[in-house]
């Protein structure tokens, strides 16, 4: 029901008490009740909601509004705390569909700010920014070593004064994932802003990067996702020249089974207008026969909203093994068994700490 009135929001007027408790229910659970919003206003279906699902959508707008002028604010400082050099910024996901008026930034939430730099440039501006207030998050030797070795991102730095939490990142896969996207490309190919030292993804590769993290990460809210990419999808897909970009890109840095995955469900599930061309070509990048049904319904169970008192549980099952899938993706086992272990050894410490 959530979806449909997110693709439909026309569909609100015949809805119940029960409906409306249901539907804003479901888009709490995926991060998409400023979204519900955004498209009940722009359709002029806000007025006509009841008073209570207006109070909630309202609330959702506050906060949406105020994490966004966050973003805007860190980035403001972020560009003054660099001053004269020269290192552009590449904004990434949500920041990046704020800053470039992008649909999927209307009543979407942006909690941190995520850019990327050459690897080459990272340890500079990590400094410029420790010289001006910022920190990285305190973690063990381990995890500083996990970060800076075998992810794509050195850890967190946030600034004393405020709460938005900036990830800065060098590629856009783990060092030790088993795709291996051409960062250096995704840099040379990008797109400048208004302000020339701040630049976003090309279309293409701005797809291929939300929808790895989509379909080989764990992630928070799932569906909200998909809704970005749909949006963007809908957004690019009116010039066929994307289209063949967008095969092209995927075939450059070895994505061709996120986007299998991506064109699939986004269409399957949200209808996205995805050129028929684009699934056979993509077909060859299918999982095996075997795994493909697992796969699929594993991922699509992430997607929906809860509807029944069972889906809980199933879901829940769903997304623990999505959780050890995006693991198996991330490392290999050489690195995973130990890295797993350190990981359990570490919560049973905290949990055993906090029981005294």
């Amino acid at each position: 029901m959530l979806i449909e009135a997110l693709l439909d929001p026309r569909r609100t007027r015949h809805f119940s008490a029960r409906d409306w408790h249901r539907v804003l229910l479901q888009a709490r659970e995926h991060g998409l009740l400023a979204k519900l919003d955004a498209r009940l206003t722009a359709a002029d279906l806000f007025a006509p909601a009841p008073y209570k699902a207006r109070a909630h959508l309202h609330a959702a707008r506050i906060a949406v509004a105020s994490s966004q002028t966050a973003v805007r604010f860190e980035v403001n400082r972020i560009l003054r705390a660099l001053g004269g050099t020269d290192m552009p910024l590449l904004l990434m996901k949500g920041a990046a569909y704020l800053h470039a008026g992008l649909p999927p930034a209307a009543g979407r939430f942006v909690g941190d700010v995520d850019l990327m730099v050459p690897r080459a440039r990272i340890d500079e501006l990590e400094q410029l920014l420790a010289g001006r207030g910022w920190a990285c998050a305190e973690l063990d030797s381990y995890d500083q070593r996990y970060y800076r070795e075998w992810t794509h991102e050195i850890p967190p730095m946030q600034h004393p004064e405020r709460d938005t939490p900036v990830d800065i990142h060098h590629t856009i896969a783990p060092l030790t994932s088993r795709v291996h996207p051409d960062a250096a490309a995704i840099l040379a190919a990008s797109l400048p802003l208004s302000d020339p030292r701040l630049r976003v993804m090309a279309p293409a590769d701005m797809v291929l990067h939300s929808a790895v993290h989509l379909f080989n990460d764990e992630v928070s809210m799932p569906l909200r996702d998909l809704f970005d990419l749909h949006d963007l999808l809908c957004h690019f897909g009116p010039d066929p020249v994307f289209w063949d970009r967008l095969l092209e890109r995927a075939r450059l840095h070895g994505l061709q089974r996120v986007l299998y995955h991506l064109l699939r469900h986004s269409r399957q599930l949200l209808g996205t207008p995805v050129p028929p061309r684009m699934l056979d070509a993509t077909a060859h990048a299918a999982p095996s026969l075997m795994v493909r049904p697992l796969i699929g319904g594993l991922l699509q169970r992430q997607f929906a909203p809860v509807a029944r008192p069972g889906d809980a549980m199933a879901k829940g099952l769903a997304a623990h093994l999505l959780y050890l899938r995006a693991h198996w993706l991330r490392m290999p086992v050489r690195l995973l068994l130990p890295h797993l272990a350190h990981k359990t050894f570490k919560r049973w410490r905290g949990a055993e700490g906090g029981s005294t």
